[in-house]
């Protein structure tokens, strides 16, 4: 994930797992439980894994969609399913389940606009 401008500890999205079909999951991990604000951002993080370009490319969140918690996240490591729903431009919206195992514990949707 060298695509990725952030750092420890704000970078946790660590490696792609698999692409099936059109949703590709990546492993992520937290330095203590996360909160859904950290969720999200490592949901935007995944959104790296559908760039076509070499090196890091910055990218602005810029809204969240139909986020829910639906479990309490007391794990540190999850993995995130992430397909990008849109593209227009320089917008992408994407569409992701934060995952352990069979258990969803955030799902939500969100836009991310690339520098040009």
């Amino acid at each position: 994930m060298n695509r990725l401008p952030h750092q420890k500890p704000i970078r946790f999205v660590n490696e792609i797992l698999k692409k099936e079909g059109d949703f590709i999951y990546l492993s992520c991990s937290f330095p203590f439980y996360p909160t859904l604000a950290m969720v999200c951002e490592a949901a935007a993080q995944s959104s790296v894994a559908f760039s076509k370009e070499e090196g890091s490319k910055i990218g602005f969140l810029l809204s969240l969609k139909d986020i829910e918690l639906l479990k309490e996240c007391n794990n540190l490591e999850f993995e995130i399913r992430i397909k990008k729903d849109t593209s227009f431009d320089s917008l992408n919206e994407f569409s992701f389940e934060l995952l352990k195992g069979s258990f969803i514990y955030a799902k939500g949707s969100f836009i991310v606009k690339l520098q040009d």
